[in-house]
């Protein structure tokens, strides 16, 4: 049996009753040696919560009960019974793998005491596993000491895999529910195995409940303890149950075991030589060892605890200072308690507590002075005024923005109640939001928003909906209904940073707040302004299920309501919910065709990317919906989208629909821009790029050369991506290094008699140079163009070369060598109009450089035409008789080769690799298009869709 040492007088009490001191010996005995060990399988950084613990509770309650209450009031089973209690008060912590397992098991299930706790052992379990996937990086470093780790479902059945994080997960969960364990152990015996350790048994299982409720109200309010007796034994049972002073023996306990604490729970030596993973772990250790002496008996007040501590900084301080300050507040509470139950008692048999105060040195200014850091309390704190100040500088006064934010409000609370129905199989709900200006009998002008969403309750309004800067989205009871077991969010919320109600003053200067959730069975109204001091809620019966707010607008803002645009109904972009706008009576519908949802059948016209945190990307060229640049879950983000995108060759962005549960789009406070590069940029380009190329392989309006005959199209690919792009017939090696001028040649068409490439730099590099030729042409005949291309490429265009800059970039290739400091060689021939050449030619005015007149060597004139050479050594395929037939059509021609030495795009050149490969002249035909590229015609299928439907 262990020697756990009792108090004389409870010595004394016991030897009178033999029965209850035999059973007070035969539970140490089987009891004693778990305590002596404190072997705490889950809980090895804590603080003792063994033997010299159960004995530092017992001294510290022999010194709370006063000698009147000792002898007069408590009787032999009193004490033998609270004595059982303290014993069960923490044994609960000392249970290993197999008694949790038991637990988990169902093996309690029995004796769940249902006015107590609503659910069982597993079922709690599930909770807390839930609720744990979800913790807080500070919620993981208070219990792991760190803030990355991953919450696993330990392996329960196999303790060779349970990990320390696994013992300190489960050890949390004990933690929490220990009170109620000690309470079941009373019952029913310890969890073990193979068999479960009997408590106390020969007293009757009435009594050990009784033993156990006393050993539970340590961790649980004294009040609905007392009021948990009172249902079980009536009003006039309630005072000493059984002939016990049940109450008293709760506040004994609660009492003393607060008051035990100092050094002596912590053994130094093993402080020495170990650091604790767990902050809690570490800050209970130095709380203890800053415990220097508890004095009960040198007081000038007889009632008065002084404690003397040491803490080493100002956290440790504070902590001290608030468990004095809780110990206190258990004293009055216990106080009041026993005076309501026991005030009609005469004084020599009311039980009482010796103690009403505890003070400290820590509350002297002495103590204050002489410590070497400053003991307060500092921290970042906000003025009340400051909610006033954020709503100009974050919103600018403009009232679109404040109708946002009660909108995404809206939508978010009927997106949740959405979630909600479907998951209880209610297929009847429709979400809907109605947003109204209208004037009233009383001669103003109100904006009135209602949703049939989730509604408010009394904690939402007060902790959330009131409170700038609090966002319900971060709330445990948010977490728990809409955060999947990975810790992601299962249902859409536009709502971060709490602050959208502070734009309702953007409106009008006092909002009508009615709302009811749908869980409760009457409501709340209420109003307000931003100098209220004390907002008047009062609950409302008969109200519908959701939320509307009344907002009287500001007179000089009612004809912002009117603009034209009516700006302020274009905020959201989906068809759910369904959002109606009303102003003075009249429907405005904003869009006449939503975007799609991400749940939605995607239209051909929208492409869909997945990207890591975000449930989905959907993004078109298409102006047939809203023709928004950005939204996220429906909500228009008003920003220039290229600052957060990697564009690559892409001239013209996209419309981007975001659909973002977890809150990952970086977005700035006041959700108008983004705030960082957006993590989807290349999986977005490579997209584009997927979608550019099915568009040149199914593409049509291209020239064909049929032998001698050129049917003149389109020279430019006019992919939506690349129609802004500048159109250059400038030349030379350095312009494939510049991505501006790379997404010119991208979007340009060369034709051969094989079939057609684009200018782009991969298509060079892979024929290895390219004999061009670049022709103005008056205008492209009908019947077609004839001359024998032989074994060049061609680039027709209408747009004709004027100015003198025109010509200087025409003529003179863009060659210049940054690395080696010096020009790169290259050819061409050109004819121009002969009058033409004699303007810029002329040698007394300066119109082209010296260094380009020197390279431009006149070879002969030909029908009105003058032909240049630079450098080409080859023959002209142009000879008298094709400017015969043409030199009234014909505006310019140059003959040059294309070479590039730089790659482009790699994003680009993959893709391009992987679909064209390395023989990448496009044939005419679309026949043969598809058996010369056949994965590109499989994979890029959809794609293609929309350009050949």
């Amino acid at each position: 049996m262990a020697n756990i040492s009792l108090p004389q007088r409870f010595v004394t009490k016991l030897q009178n009753n033999q029965e209850i001191d035999g059973i007070i010996k035969t539970t140490l005995f089987y009891f004693g040696e778990i305590l002596e060990e404190n072997k705490l399988y889950f809980f090895y950084e804590y603080t003792d919560h063994g033997k010299k613990h159960i004995e530092q509770v017992l001294r510290a309650s022999d010194t709370l009960i006063t000698d009147d209450t000792f002898s007069n009031a408590l009787t032999n089973e009193d004490i033998g019974y609270y004595i059982l209690s303290v014993i069960l008060h923490d044994i609960g912590m000392h249970i290993d793998l197999n008694g949790f397992n038991c637990l988990i098991d169902g093996d309690y299930d029995d004796i769940r005491i249902s006015e107590l706790d609503n659910l069982t052992w597993s079922d709690l379990w599930l909770d807390f596993l839930n609720e744990a996937k979800k913790f807080s990086g500070k919620q993981l470093k208070a219990i792991f000491g760190k803030d990355d780790i991953i919450v696993r479902s330990p392996p329960l059945s196999n303790s060779g895999d349970i990990t320390e994080n696994d013992k300190k997960l489960i050890g949390e969960f004990i933690r929490r529910h220990h009170p109620r364990l000690a309470h079941e152990i009373a019952i029913k015996g310890f969890p073990a195995k193979p068999e479960i350790i009997p408590f106390a048994n020969s007293i009757d299982i009435k009594i050990r409940s009784m033993i156990g409720l006393i050993a539970r109200s340590h961790g649980k309010d004294l009040r609905k303890c007392v009021d948990y007796i009172e249902s079980i034994y009536g009003r006039e049972g309630r005072r000493c149950p059984f002939g016990v002073h049940a109450t008293y023996l709760m506040i004994l306990l609660r009492i003393a075991d607060y008051i035990q604490i100092d050094n002596t729970r912590v053994y130094k030596t093993s402080l020495k030589s170990k650091t604790f993973s767990s902050p809690v772990s570490s800050i209970e250790h130095k709380a203890h060892l800053a415990i220097d002496n508890i004095d009960f008996k040198w007081q000038d007040d007889p009632e008065r605890i002084f404690v003397t501590a040491s803490p080493k900084d100002s956290p440790m301080f504070l902590k001290l200072k608030k468990l004095f300050k809780d110990i206190q507040y258990e004293l009055d509470i216990s106080w009041a308690v026993l005076g309501e139950l026991y005030g009609y008692v005469g004084d020599s048999e009311k039980p009482k507590i010796k103690y009403r105060r505890i003070t400290s040195n820590l509350d002297t200014n002495l103590f204050v002075q002489q410590q070497d850091y400053v003991a307060d309390s500092f921290l970042f704190k906000t003025n009340d005024e400051i909610i006033k100040l954020l709503v100009a500088p974050l919103y600018g006064d403009d009232i679109t923005f404040g109708v946002r934010e009660l909108l995404q409000n809206s939508i978010d609370a009927c997106k949740e109640r959405e979630f909600l129905e479907k998951t209880f199989s209610n297929i009847d709900y429709i979400p809907e939001v109605k947003v109204i200006v209208e004037k009233e009998d009383d001669g103003n002008t109100y904006f009135k928003i209602f949703d049939n969403g989730l509604g408010m309750d009394i904690e939402i309004i007060k902790n959330y909906f009131l409170s700038a800067g609090a966002s319900y989205r971060k709330s445990l009871d948010w977490q728990k209904d809409f955060i999947d077991d990975e810790g992601k969010a299962i249902v859409r919320r536009s709502g971060r940073f709490g602050v959208g109600i502070l734009s309702a003053f953007l409106i009008g200067k006092e909002i009508f707040v009615q709302t009811k959730s749908a869980k409760n069975e009457f409501g709340y109204k209420f109003s307000a302004n931003l100098n209220t001091e004390q907002i008047n809620v009062v609950k409302s019966f008969g109200i519908e299920d959701g939320t509307l707010i009344k907002i009287r607008i500001d007179e000089e803002k009612i004809c912002e309501f009117e603009k034209d645009d009516y700006g302020w109904t274009k905020w959201y972009t989906l068809s759910t919910p369904v959002v109606k706008y009303f102003l003075f009576g009249n429907e405005i519908i904003p869009y006449k065709q939503p975007n799609p949802d991400n749940n939605d059948s995607l239209p051909i016209t929208w492409n869909s990317i997945d990207s890591i945190g975000y449930n989905k990307i959907l993004w078109t060229y298409s102006n047939n919906f809203t023709n928004v640049k950005l939204t996220c879950n429906g909500i228009v983000i008003p920003t220039n989208v290229r600052d957060g995108i990697l564009n690559g060759l892409i001239r013209e962005e996209p419309q981007i629909s975001v659909f973002d549960n977890n809150a990952i789009l970086p977005l700035t406070l006041d959700r108008n821009s983004i705030s960082d590069k957006l993590s989807f940029s290349n999986e977005l380009l490579e997209d584009i790029y997927k979608d550019l190329i099915a568009y040149l392989l199914v593409f049509e309006n291209n020239s064909i050369v049929e032998d001698k005959k050129i049917i003149i199209k389109e020279s430019r690919l006019n992919h939506s991506s690349l129609k802004n792009s500048y159109f250059s017939m400038g030349y030379g090696t350095r312009k494939y290094l510049n991505g501006y001028y790379m997404s010119s040649f991208l979007n340009t068409i060369l034709v051969s008699k094989k079939g057609y490439i684009l200018k782009y730099n991969y298509f060079i590099r892979k024929l290895q140079g390219v004999k061009a030729i670049l022709m103005q042409l008056n205008d492209f005949p009908e019947g077609g163009f004839y001359f024998d291309l032989k074994d060049n490429f061609i680039l027709f265009t209408d747009e004709k070369t004027n100015s003198i800059q025109d010509y200087g970039i025409v003529l003179e290739a863009d060659c210049w060598n940054e690395e080696a400091s010096k020009w790169d060689s290259f050819d061409a021939r050109v004819f121009l109009k002969t009058e033409k050449y004699h303007y810029l030619f002329d040698k007394k005015i300066k119109r082209l450089t010296t260094w380009l007149k020197a390279r431009c060597k006149f070879q002969f004139e030909i029908k009105d035409f003058t032909c240049l050479n630079m450098g080409n050594q080859k023959k002209s395929i142009f000879d008298e008789s094709f400017f015969e037939q043409n030199s009234s059509n014909v505006h310019f021609i140059r003959e040059y080769n294309i070479n590039c030495q730089y790659e482009g795009s790699l994003i680009l050149n993959n893709l391009l690799q992987k679909y064209i490969g390395d023989d990448v002249v496009i044939p005419f035909s679309l026949e043969e298009r598809k058996k010369k590229f056949p994965l590109a015609f499989k994979e890029l299928e959809r794609y293609m869709k929309k350009y050949t439907v």
